[in-house]
């Protein structure tokens, strides 16, 4: 019976302290993510200032240059504006976010900033997509370098939570 007892605390233990440490795993995750998101949309500027390149090969380059789960976002769009059904730019990339918000670990404040570009994009001209793709550069730095400095503290607290949480719900049924 003993030997149960302890096997099951070493269960709940063991379970919570991986729950604390997945969730960490998600907010480090998330900043990387932002990272990416950067580089995408800084790669977007290029191909609109210098190449002028159609949205879809664009899209189509930089989803194949960034990382995933943030390349899923560029090459669903890309694949969705290459089939022509007819919907805008806009319904395109919120189908597109929708899609890969559930596969990332970004927070709903990101995904309303990523959801702001479809507002301009491919509607206006490239001057001031420029401008608001520098907007949203400048917004995501901003989101990012939040996320950096609570990282530390919400990492370690998630961590000892796990840990912790699981040795009281240990004593408690003890």
């Amino acid at each position: 019976m003993v030997l149960l007892k302890l096997a099951g605390a070493l269960l709940i233990i063991t379970s919570t302290t991986l729950l604390g440490f997945s969730l960490a795993y998600k907010k480090r995750e998330r900043l990387k993510e932002l990272g990416y998101l950067q580089m995408a949309f800084q790669m977007l500027i290029s191909e609109i200032s210098y190449t002028a390149s159609p949205l879809p090969l664009a899209f189509e380059g930089i989803g194949e240059k960034i990382k995933e789960p943030v390349s899923q976002l560029f090459i669903k769009a890309a694949r969705e504006m290459e089939k022509c059904r007819g919907d805008g730019m806009g319904e395109i990339w919120k189908e597109a976010v929708e899609d890969f918000f559930p596969h990332s670990s970004l927070r709903e404040r990101d995904k309303e900033l990523i959801l702001s570009v479809s507002s301009f994009l491919g509607v206006s001209d490239k001057v001031h997509q420029e401008k608001q793709l520098k907007l949203l550069m400048h917004q995501l730095k901003e989101i990012e370098k939040e996320a950096r400095v609570s990282l530390g503290r919400s990492e370690r607290m998630c961590k000892y939570l796990g840990v912790l949480g699981g040795l009281m719900l240990v004593i408690l049924l003890l």
